[in-house]
């Protein structure tokens, strides 16, 4: 299975890049969704050009949500920044009586590190948080960390740490679980073999074909459709560039107001879609991508994390999320786990057809439609 980096932004907006103008400096503030964008345009500039990238802005925002409960001084202030401004704390993630989407938050102490109660008393109330006191120097404390990680994701991340070295006193998680089936499924049997043209050559891949009506938009030669998941708010948004458009020349592009913009322009229309069954999964660092956002000084020696404890001094010295994905005829399974590791350091419908065949890179996000919550996204382009 090829590797590919996990966690996220909204592709729906990359049809709108052509004529935009100026790269945009700053998300809305206050955005989730600004949060979003920025986060996986960050992340695609840091990763190679070939990779696929599958991401959870949302777990991600939500592990560093915590942190920055405990932080103080600058250390605060350059988080709040990367985030937006906001926090993902108190969700209630609602899918209905068909989709099943729960997230999960833990923390993990060691049973020689002192953490303020009051930070403790902060997460279990706002984030609901599980918390554990084990020795971090046995063995068996990685194996529980990862039990957990496996049980809240339905054993789709099995692993999220290795080990537990000299000096690390805390562990913060988030694990995100989704499991919908299609509004309107895919026959299996019309799934053929099909060239998938990616930019490491061309291969034959498993393509999923349907005919039916679907929000869909033309816009600067890119086409965009809606893949709405059963009785549920939950929808896949898929964006097809047009062909010999270079996805990484328009993603510094996107801004909060086109991918409002986009999703505004969705129409009904009959389309005859074909798309590939996609199976990854992802594990990517986070540290470059957040100190690139501006989240530095956590990192370092001048880490001020206080609220967390008086024991000290503090710094994080990784951030980690894995994901897993699989797109099918019946419907859609992912699954992210991100930590924080914590440690002492000195239109209107139109009557003709409209086809659109994902043979080439594409980008996906998985989205609630009327909050806008960015739950999964990614960016194909090797199969």
């Amino acid at each position: 299975m090829r590797k590919a980096i996990f966690c996220a932004a909204v592709m729906s907006a990359l049809c709108f890049m052509v004529s935009c103008g100026q790269q945009e400096v700053a998300p809305v503030q206050g955005s989730r969704t600004g949060f979003a964008l920025s986060f996986f345009k960050e992340l695609n500039r840091t990763l190679p050009k070939d990779e696929n990238i599958v991401a959870s802005p949302y777990s991600a925002g939500v592990a560093l949500s915590m942190l920055t409960e405990g932080a103080q001084g600058e250390t605060k202030v350059e988080l709040d920044n990367a985030l937006n401004g906001c926090l993902f704390r108190n969700d209630k993630l609602d899918g209905g009586d068909s989709v099943i989407v729960k997230s999960a938050n833990s923390i993990w102490i060691d049973d020689d590190f002192s953490v303020r109660n009051r930070y403790v008393d902060l997460l279990q109330k706002d984030y609901d948080a599980l918390v554990t006191t084990l020795r971090f120097s046995d063995p068996a404390t990685v194996k529980a960390i990862n039990n957990w990680c496996s049980e809240n994701t339905e054993g789709k991340i099995k692993e999220i740490i290795k080990e537990l070295t000299p000096g690390d006193v805390m562990v913060l998680l988030n694990a995100l679980y989704f499991n919908a089936p299609w509004e309107d499924e895919f026959d299996p049997s019309q799934t053929v073999k099909s060239d998938f043209n990616g930019v490491s050559g061309k291969t034959k891949v498993d393509m999923m074909g349907r005919k039916g009506r679907y929000n869909y938009v033309e816009f600067q030669g890119c086409q965009i459709i809606e893949l709405p998941y059963k009785s549920s708010n939950y929808s896949m948004f898929v964006v097809l560039p047009p062909v010999g458009m270079d996805i990484d020349a328009l993603l510094p592009y996107v801004s909060e107001s086109l991918y409002a913009q986009a999703l505004g322009m969705l129409s009904p229309v009959e389309v005859r879609f074909k798309m590939p069954k996609v199976k990854l999964e992802t594990e990517m660092l986070l540290n470059r991508t957040l100190q690139n956002m501006g989240v530095r000084s956590a990192f370092s020696s001048a880490a001020d994390l206080k609220g967390i404890s008086a024991m000290g001094p503090l710094a994080v010295s990784e951030v980690r999320q894995k994901c897993y994905i699989d797109i099918a005829e019946s419907g859609t399974e992912a699954a992210a786990v991100t930590s924080v590791m914590v440690r002492l350091t000195s239109v209107r419908p139109e009557s003709d057809v409209k086809t659109m065949t994902v043979d080439r890179p594409y980008v996906f996000f998985i989205a609630d439609r009327e909050s806008k919550e960015i739950l999964f996204a990614g960016k194909i382009v090797n199969l």
